[in-house]
């Protein structure tokens, strides 16, 4: 993965630099990523994919040899392009759709604390999480939780800052679907917006 960043990024004559300023995600970060050494989370890859001009799932797209866009795309059990991250898994779905809409995802969450409490994730739009099995607590900035159990789900602005955290004794699996704020691809990443009551969804 951060070989095709790289290459996004040399093709579109983008320094390093200028990304971590396009993004706001660290020099460093993206510097260990392209070399592989560590793994972004989907909101850092967001941003990344915006700030090069692309749709996120650009840089998860698996070649398909059509030269137009089907009017539908399937993905077969274990299809899916898997990605790694933490205590993530992600599973791109649809990536042969381009300029999506809406990033639909599989993902496994396991057991275990993040690395850093304090670092939430965040970024522009919506999301919304349906648990297929296991259990998930959603731990949000403002203090608040929900703990979700099998075929139960919770949507949420997604500028709130938010944790996935498995509550089970063994990995949960969940469907995401995430909608970009602008739903433009290759646009400036929103600030994300703050909390306040006035805001605040009836499952935050």
């Amino acid at each position: 993965m951060g070989e095709k960043i790289r290459a996004a990024r040399k093709a579109g004559g983008v320094t390093l630099l200028q990304l971590a300023e396009r993004s706001g995600v660290s020099l460093a970060s993206l510097s260990k990523a392209e070399r592989g050494l560590i793994a972004l989370s989907y909101e850092k890859f967001l941003a990344v994919s915006q700030a090069l001009a692309l749709d996120l799932t650009d840089l998860f797209h698996k070649p398909s040899g059509k030269g137009v866009r089907e009017r539908m795309v399937v993905d077969r059990v274990n299809e899916a392009v898997i990605y790694k991250a933490d205590r993530y898994l992600y599973g791109m779905l649809a990536t042969e759709w381009p300029q999506k809409k809406m990033t639909p995802m599989y993902g496994k969450v396991e057991p275990g604390k993040p690395v850093n409490t304090a670092d939430f994730s965040r970024h522009a739009g919506e999301e919304f999480i349906f648990v297929i099995s296991g259990s998930l607590t959603m731990q949000f900035e403002n203090g608040e939780s929900r703990t979700l159990h099998a075929h139960d789900s919770i949507y949420f602005d997604s500028g709130l800052g938010h944790h996935y955290l498995c509550a089970s004794a063994d990995a949960v699996e969940i469907l995401v679907v995430c909608v970009n704020e602008s739903n433009e691809p290759g646009t400036a990443l929103a600030e994300p917006r703050p909390w306040t009551p006035s805001n605040k969804s009836p499952n935050s």
